[in-house]
């Protein structure tokens, strides 16, 4: 299910040619090695098509000449020369009646008897390319239904054998799947019970045994271990992905995602084990036999717990208490003999290297596939969308960044965090797309000897993303996706070194040692290890990173994470207690200066008067570069919160400190106009104001809201009414009020607050609000109509941190300060994202664009522009009890397309604004839809 080009498709074909002629070359030198006199294979003529065999062979029909027929001609004198039996006791192309109701003919490619002339193997061959593709049906359809007609009472076949070869460093290695045909006596046993098979051809009535897997190069013919086989292909694994998915996923007992969970608890225990049993020894992950029977699931599941716990402590840094909360196997959600069907499944294949991974990430691409149908996404858990994150990507311009970072005196990639990872999209769609970048603009490079030895891991297909491992960071508190994460960069090549599964709002460091470490020769080390001090924020920072992206989880609940203990200590704003607004702040705690966030976030942090505290954080640190509203959708059917894109730049420390000077400056002319006497005016009267209404609504009298002036507030009339209507003891208050109220009336004379100074006062405090050409009657009349307005500027609510006070009005201030820092910011609202998921799956909702023939060469929606190349793809399908192979043409997207010449997308516009320099170009012109 990998995606692969028309020209890949091309040399693939050609490739298969080639190894076709390639084996059967090898294989007819092996013809002459096993049978050097012509005793057993008398003729095998590739001009004429004649193959012939000595007649102490039963040859039930004339051998066709066919590809197939050098794997039988092989198998048949291995068989005789190899493993001991008389060429007497096989027959050849034996014929069969099979089927009901309807009968059809059927023939055996071979029949190994038994001395007394009894069936005991009967072997089907394959080519090297059809094994995988017609192996159900050869199975069902030739072995167990020809099986049952070797039936004759107690005397039935012992093996049922499905045969073909590989090649490795020009030698022919053995690839079988052998039954246990007196164990599974139908081709439905055989499949409920997993699809166990044996792997070697028993040697004269012997045991078909399983191999043995070992860390070593090539097959030990004394030993008879085996290397692990790196040469699956992604058809290959996408039928080990349905394969255990109708296994595991099987009978519905269990949670979809228990199910998931311990499918990659099991694979972390796979690549622990590739990963760190020594050369030449043999692994632990697979299932061994004694006394030729194979251990039981509840013996190999013990085995794998301690293996599993090991990897717990060196690949995840678990603490003893943590490894005891989450064992290899639930027996609740998951069975033993499950566990046992996915490591025999499992023990053959590599996980780590892979020899395709020069035409593409196998490994990867099949990892990406258990995700994306095997993992059901929920309101709580669910996944960035690609369109989103690799859009992301290329507006934070990491491709450039890269090239620029690599060219460097101390050539390096960029450092890349994402503190609430999830499963690691952002990260392992950065990593591909650096790699690919760099690799394709290696004519941009300034190629020194450091820089070198990067690019030859780069040009490594096995250790293409092998950088990644010190540049690529991720914090994920969910344990099933931290460890998805883990495995997903492990098969994507990275290592996995620097995904922690913690809470990504803990301190840096906690008793002055480092929280986020990962230890090495005994020292805590990686990038989140390092924190300092900083005279621009009050809290320590880590500052380290030159990328941040992340959709960091909204309105959770901050008193159930890890972190609750520790936030007093660690942000500025603790007590908001909002999780996004938290995580602006860890983002600008890892960044370094210059360093660039690219970030979702819910539209409610851009425009809501509660968010008002988090903006000022964002304009003082960072530089805004672009917001981009996305539709509602986006996210649906999992939450319908809208959301925006904010891509921003890290400030310098100078840059903040002269926002600081800007700010302290205008906060102190803001202080003196709101300490004046006529904004005093306002706020004093407000107060006596709202004594005086609550007097009168506690009391049912009527309030005449017009009257906004304490002037105006008491006639002789409602001061008789009021009297009359309370009770004797709240007189005394009432009293009161009034005397606050005529002093009041004294301090502030109307007509002596009716000064040029003051209007002047006036129209700097209300700035635009002042109304500039409207004309009153009286200053009275003014001082009404601004009332509200004045009220509210005159409201403190900067920096709206606990434990300090409130001292000037943000929006006031920070109209000032913005005139000494104004930059453009790049605006876009987006409609078309590419796609729309309901409950009942994802919608492709991208646009074809044709060229004048009418072919489709790209697909575009509001986002980006993507290449559309048509291509075969390789499918595997449940249809009734079986696993068929379809082959299907299709047109699929690839690389995105920057067009700045003649823009017509979102990332084509930020493109050409390069808002990324020191001289953004914001002379745009859009289309018009």
């Amino acid at each position: 299910m990998g995606k692969r080009d028309c020209k890949r498709l091309l040399r693939m074909k050609e490739g298969d040619e080639n190894m076709t002629k390639h084996w059967k070359a090898i294989i007819l030198r092996r013809f002459e090695e096993l049978d050097t006199k012509n005793e057993i294979l008398t003729i095998f003529d590739e001009k004429d098509k004649i193959i012939d065999f000595s007649n102490c062979i039963e040859q039930h029909q004339k051998q066709k000449f066919e590809d197939e027929a050098y794997i039988r001609t092989y198998l048949v004198l291995k068989l005789i020369k190899e493993l001991g039996y008389r060429c007497e006791v096989i027959e050849l192309e034996k014929k069969y009646s099979i089927g009901r109701p309807s009968r059809k003919e059927a023939r055996l490619d071979i029949l190994v008897k038994t001395k007394k002339g009894h069936p005991f193997m009967l072997l089907e061959c394959k080519t090297p390319d059809s094994f995988i593709k017609e192996k159900d049906d050869a199975i069902e359809n030739q072995l167990f239904a020809i099986a049952k007609q070797e039936i004759k009472g107690n005397i039935k076949p012992k093996y049922l054998v499905l045969y073909t070869i590989e090649i490795e460093n020009g030698e022919i290695l053995d690839r079988a799947i052998v039954i246990d045909f007196e164990q599974f006596p139908t081709y439905e046993d055989w499949k409920e019970a997993g699809e166990p098979s044996l792997d070697e051809i028993p040697a004269d009535y012997g045991i078909a045994k399983k191999y043995t897997y070992a860390n070593i190069e090539k097959p030990d013919p004394i030993s008879g271990l085996k290397p692990l086989r790196k040469d699956y292909t992604l058809t290959d694994f996408e039928k080990l992905r349905v394969d255990l998915h109708n296994k595991l996923w099987a009978g519905g007992e269990a949670d979809y995602n228990d199910i998931f969970y311990h499918l990659i608890k099991i694979m972390l225990v796979k690549i622990y084990d590739e990963l760190f049993t020594p050369r030449g020894e043999i692994y632990s992950f697979q299932i061994f036999y004694k006394d030729d029977k194979p251990e039981t699931p509840a013996e190999l599941a013990k085995r794998l717990e301690d293996k599993y716990k090991i990897a717990l402590k060196d690949l995840l840094n678990y603490d003893e208490e943590k490894i005891k909360e989450i064992p290899l196997i639930e027996r609740d959600k998951f069975t033993y003999e499950k566990l046992f069907y996915a490591v025999e499944k499992l023990q053959e294949i590599s996980l780590t290297e892979n020899v395709h991974s020069k035409e593409e990430d196998v490994l990867g691409l099949f990892f990406e596939s258990i995700l994306q149908n095997e993992f059901k996404q929920s309101k709580g858990q669910y996944f960035t969308h690609k369109n989103i994150v690799r859009f992301l990507i290329y507006a934070l311009e990491l491709d450039k960044l890269a090239i620029y970072k690599l060219n460097q005196t101390y050539p390096h990639f960029p450092y890349i965090i994402d503190p609430a990872a999830g499963s690691g999209t952002f990260l392992i769609e950065a990593m591909k797309i650096i790699t690919k970048e760099v690799l394709k603009n290696k004519d941009k490079l300034k190629l020194t000897r450091a820089l070198e030895e990067k690019i030859k891991d780069l040009e490594d297909p096995n250790r293409k993303h092998h950088w990644a491992e010190d540049y690529i960071y991720g914090i994920e508190p969910n344990t099933r996706l931290g460890l998805a994460a883990k495995l997903n960069m492990i098969l994507h090549g990275d290592g996995n070194m620097n995904i922690f599964i913690e809470d990504g709002l803990m301190p840096f460091k906690i008793n002055g040692k480092a929280f986020y470490t990962r230890k090495w020769k005994g020292k805590d080390v990686g990038l989140l290890a390092e924190s300092e001090e900083t005279n621009i924020y009050p809290k320590p920072i880590n500052g380290r990173f030159d990328v941040v992206m992340s959709n960091p989880p909204f309105s959770i609940k901050i008193e159930a994470m890890r972190s609750y203990r520790h936030i007093r200590d660690t942000f500025v704003f603790y007590d908001k207690k909002n999780s996004e607004n938290l995580f602006v702040e860890r983002w600008f705690q890892l960044l370094a200066p210059k360093g660039r966030l690219g970030v979702v976030l819910p539209e409610s942090v851009f425009d809501t008067k509660e968010n008002l505290y988090i903006r000022n954080f964002l304009y003082k640190y960072f530089k805004i570069k672009a917001i981009i509203s996305l539709p509602k959708e986006a996210f649906e059917p999992y939450t319908s919160t809208k959301v925006s894109l904010l891509i921003a730049e890290r400030k310098t420390d100078e840059e903040v400190k002269a926002w600081e000077d800007k700010w302290r400056e205008y906060a102190n002319e803001y202080n003196k106009l709101r300490n004046s006497k006529l904004i005093k005016f306002f706020i004093e009267n407000d107060k006596i104001l709202d004594s005086f209404r609550k007097l009168l609504d506690n009391h049912n009298i009527e309030i005449d809201y017009s009257k906004v002036l304490v002037h105006d507030l008491l006639d002789d009339n409602l001061k008789n009414e009021i009297e009359a209507k309370i009770p004797q003891k709240n007189k005394n208050k009432f009293k009161d009020l009034v005397e606050e109220i005529e002093s009041f009336k004294n301090k502030y004379k109307l007509d002596e607050l009716d000064t040029e100074e003051n209007k002047e006062i006036l129209k700097r405090f209300l700035k635009q609000f002042y109304p500039q050409e409207q004309e009153f009657k009286s200053f009275k009349e003014l001082l009404e109509y601004v009332y509200d307005d004045v009220l509210e500027i005159a409201t403190l609510d900067y920096p709206q941190i606990e434990g300090q006070n409130d001292y000037c009005n943000s929006w006031w201030v920070f109209g000032e300060v913005s005139k000494h820092f104004n930059y453009p910011i790049f605006y876009a609202e987006v409609e078309n994202i590419g796609y729309k998921r309901t409950k009942r799956g994802e919608q492709d909702k991208d646009i074809p664009v044709k060229d004048e023939n009418e072919n489709i060469i790209a697909f575009k929606n509001d986002l980006f522009k993507v290449k559309a190349e048509k291509v075969k793809r390789t499918y595997w399908v449940n249809k009734g009890s079986k696993v068929v192979q379809e082959e299907k043409e299709e047109i699929i997207k690839t690389d995105i397309i920057i067009d700045t010449e003649n823009p017509e997308t979102v990332l084509d516009y930020l493109r050409k604004a390069d808002i990324w320099s020191e001289n953004p170009n914001f002379n745009l012109r859009c289309k018009k839809k």
